[in-house]
């Protein structure tokens, strides 16, 4: 048998990959440049920002179908169906503090993004106008109103979960007592929670870049090439293995200069720091291939075309918003110590 076939070699890339990698990396920084001003302040700039993220995801999940146009209704509906399920816990919160203290209740968004939480009946009844809909539209069909309403759940649920990851501080669950900080100071003075989103934005991109990169030059074994043809074995582990030990490394960094990414935790604890570290490229990775598999279905390359070189905002957040979700359910479960699914 002959020996070079088993010569570990990296591929060949051509002019075409090498430009790809370029654009990626030029549009990932000029991202980072303006999303991190808004991360690490918090407060009205980070809430905006992420009014724009869920407002752009919204139109890419309803345009989609590239060959029909959805109804102007259903258009409309399904961003009412988004920003009530994203900002529901934020509304129900503000109405609840003004209920109880009407004299002294001042408007603050960091005190609205406490929990995770959707409103079962918006859910319901959404799901029953998107089956109206259905039985009053003959082009509108089940499968139409199955994949938008999942969609619209599955990311408002990872949408205000990254939302609470950030403003999480004002919670409960930061540091187990609230009355060990002072709640009217600013939230970037709270840094625990920005480098927890750092943390979380190492850790898929890392795996997503170093998939790609891993995969290009030395993947030999497809995946699965129906769902996402270019996507390799050797780049999925590849992946989770630089994700896993950057992500670590970043935790340990900012721990040790006195910001560690969970506070709320003592070293005797570090465990959960290695499993969020190694959860978090192999929940990005489900997501991914949960987008990718809707892609295919709807014969579509990028969900949008925003992001030169990476495709839409979906594009960029499905792994994201698959890990938040994580993230974010752990950092209640352990603070509730499990109490949680009782």
């Amino acid at each position: 048998m002959n020996k070079d076939t088993y010569k570990f070699t990296p591929n060949e890339l051509t002019a075409d990959t090498k430009a790809t990698m370029k654009t990626r990396i030029i549009t990932s920084v000029i991202l980072a440049l303006l999303c991190l001003p808004c991360v690490f302040i918090g407060g009205w700039f980070f809430f905006g920002l992420m009014f724009i993220v869920v407002a752009l995801a919204t139109h890419e999940i309803v345009t989609v179908e590239r060959k029909r146009r959805f109804s102007l209704f259903i258009y409309i509906f399904c961003y009412i169906v988004m920003f009530s399920l994203v900002y529901w816990v934020f509304i129900k919160n503000q109405v609840l503090q003004y209920r109880d203290s009407p004299q002294t209740y001042v408007f603050a968004i960091e005190r609205g993004f406490n929990t995770l939480s959707v409103s079962t009946i918006a859910i319901a009844v959404a799901a029953g106008i998107f089956f109206l809909v259905v039985l009053a539209n003959e082009k509108f069909t089940i499968l139409d109103a199955c994949y938008l309403f999942t969609m619209i759940v599955v990311v408002a649920l990872g949408m205000q979960a990254v939302l609470f990851m950030r403003y999480y501080p004002y919670s409960k669950f930061a540091f187990g007592n609230l009355s060990s900080f002072d709640m009217t100071t600013p939230l970037f003075k709270y840094l625990h929670s920005a480098f927890l989103l750092i943390y979380l934005a190492i850790g898929v991109m890392v795996n997503d870049i170093g998939a790609y990169f891993i995969g290009v030059l030395f993947g030999r074994n497809k995946v699965n090439p129906r769902i996402s043809p270019k996507k390799t074995w050797e780049g999925f582990f590849g992946g989770i293995v630089v994700s896993f030990l950057i992500s670590m490394g970043f935790a340990l960094l900012v721990g040790y200069l006195g910001y560690p990414i969970l506070p709320f935790l003592t070293p005797e604890r570090w465990y959960w720091i290695v499993l969020l570290s190694l959860a978090m490229p192999i929940i990005g990775n489900l997501g991914d291939f949960t987008f990718s598999s809707i892609k295919r279905h709807y014969e579509i390359k990028d969900f949008g075309m925003l992001l030169k070189g990476h495709g839409g905002i979906l594009d960029r957040l499905d792994s994201a918003l698959f890990a938040a979700i994580v993230i974010a359910s752990l950092i209640i479960l352990i603070n509730n110590s499990w109490d949680f699914f009782l």
